[in-house]
């Protein structure tokens, strides 16, 4: 267990928009736009991009998980086969194959879109709480386990698992990613650490966060293999540098806390807030915040990814909808 000293970085906001269904004078008309999913109510949360651009994401109030395909216009969902299965959260391997979290039920499960077929894993820890999920380069699928205070990982080919106790008790990890060397990064929410597992010896290394309470879920990792999360605590942008193993946070304007991220181009970082109708960005480079109000009412970003383009795709809950942000209008905002 290693304790970290942080460094707190002063940062700009450079440009505040609101957006409605009406853009800004410094967008263009499809630079902004939202995608009605067609069956109601289905609260989307976790979304996934595959090479295609296909958006895949949860449908949690359905049991379902949900396609968008851009270039078609066209919405399809397909039921998981356990009812109440919750699904948390979903990944896309290089194959093409969606594989995704299946809290109450206590399962890992992969759909293929060639044969449109489900297949479910029961995780061998009883009551584990599968919660977030991501692929390695092998293919192998990785996993939290909430309850379990475990990091799972399932391989397909032998579908076998082998689970990985956390030292830190009821720790309760949630953000997973795996870096360029085949390290697992995770977040623990209430251990106020971030850990790392070396997938050779199923070593676990932590490190305690500098301030207490921070309860971080999502985590992402740059090209120069950054560690990028949200603190609640401190209300920041957080990042560690296994190299040095040095912390720095970025207070965030407007005291915004993070849902989820993800890595986008040329060091930006995109992120949703917990309970807000705003995206944010950061440039690493610059070290600049951008804030963007979805829309005017309610309205809840969650799930956050960036496509082969550069486009920003979100789920919002409120709207049940998903919603695109041209990649090159945002990277005009930077410019001043």
């Amino acid at each position: 267990m290693i304790g970290m000293n942080v460094s707190v970085k002063n940062t700009n906001i450079i440009m505040f928009i609101i957006l409605g269904f009406s853009c800004s004078l410094s967008w263009s008309e499809d630079a902004f736009q939202s995608y009605e999913i067609p069956t109601a109510y289905s609260l989307p949360t976790s979304i996934a991009i595959y090479k295609t651009d296909n958006i895949w994401f949860i449908e949690s109030n359905l049991n379902r998980i949900g396609r968008y395909q851009p270039s078609a216009d066209v919405f399809s969902g397909y039921d998981i086969p356990t009812r109440q299965s919750m699904p948390s959260d979903i990944t896309v391997s290089q194959t093409g194959k969606v594989w995704f979290t299946e809290q109450d039920s206590n399962q890992l499960a992969v759909f293929s879109p060639d044969s449109l077929s489900f297949k479910e894993y029961n995780i061998p820890t009883i009551d584990s709480s599968p919660y977030k999920i991501t692929i390695d380069a092998q293919g192998n699928i990785w996993f939290t386990e909430f309850y379990g205070n475990k990091i799972g990982r399932f391989d397909p080919v032998r579908e076998t698992f082998k689970e990985y106790l956390i030292p830190t008790p009821s720790s309760r990890p949630a953000g997973i990613s795996v870096d360029r060397d085949g390290s697992i990064w995770f977040m623990e929410t209430q251990g106020n650490k971030l850990g790392r597992l070396d997938p050779k010896n199923g070593s676990i290394r932590e490190y305690d966060l500098p301030t207490p309470f921070e309860v971080p879920t999502d985590i992402a990792i740059d090209d120069a293999g950054a560690i990028w999360f949200g603190g609640r605590k401190g209300h920041s942008l957080m990042v560690f540098y296994p190299r040095e193993e040095k912390f720095d946070s970025y207070p965030i304007p407007n005291r915004g806390v993070i849902e989820s991220l993800a890595m986008g181009f040329n060091g930006d970082i995109f992120f949703t807030f917990r309970t807000s109708n705003k995206i944010g960005g950061y440039n690493s480079i610059r070290k600049e915040f951008l804030e963007i109000r979805v829309e005017m009412g309610k309205s809840r970003p969650n799930g956050i990814k960036v496509d082969s383009k550069g486009n920003i795709w979100f789920a919002d809950t409120a709207k049940n909808a998903l919603y695109r942000l041209d990649g090159d209008a945002v990277a005009k905002l930077w410019l001043r």
